[in-house]
């Protein structure tokens, strides 16, 4: 048997009679709720657009990347299906898709992509899209806004 000091027994009770006061958050993205001091509900924060206009400006950085360069139209529609859905899960809500501009401006990619992210199939997960700012990659990438699945849990 260990016996522990009258000091630590006193910083123990202290500890555990805080407990009543201890708050978890359990969201990735705590800063986008707050806690009502009222009646200790978790309450969303206003959602703005902001966030995809700082990216626009460059002022932060997009939460994914995908570079197409290089891939076939087939294997390259693919890739930005899967992660397109991998962004939604994981909640990542501004990406980048790289698709480069190609041979005299005339890139298949750069014209395919467009038209992959209105089908169905994947335009059901974005909010919007646009081409990039210049210190993204211009013309030869897209600015892509997720829809936050968080949204329907709460």
């Amino acid at each position: 048997m260990v016996f522990i000091s009258k000091n630590d027994k006193d910083t123990w009770q202290e500890y555990v009679s805080n407990f009543d006061k201890l708050t978890f958050n359990f969201y990735k993205n705590s800063k986008n709720f707050y806690i009502n001091k009222s009646n200790n509900n978790l309450i969303k924060k206003k959602e703005t657009k902001s966030s995809f206009n700082l990216l626009k400006k460059g002022k932060i950085r997009p939460d994914g990347i995908i570079d197409l360069h290089g891939y076939k139209l087939k294997t390259g529609k693919i890739k930005l299906q899967s992660y397109i859905l991998y962004a939604y899960e994981k909640n990542l809500r501004n990406i980048l898709i790289i698709t480069g501009k190609g041979y005299k401006n005339t890139g298949v990619l750069k014209k395919e992509v467009p038209t992959w992210l209105n089908e169905n199939v994947t335009k059901s997960y974005l909010v919007n899209f646009e081409i990039a700012p210049n210190n993204f990659g211009g013309e030869g990438a897209l600015l892509v806004r997720i829809k936050n699945k968080q949204k329907n849990l709460i």
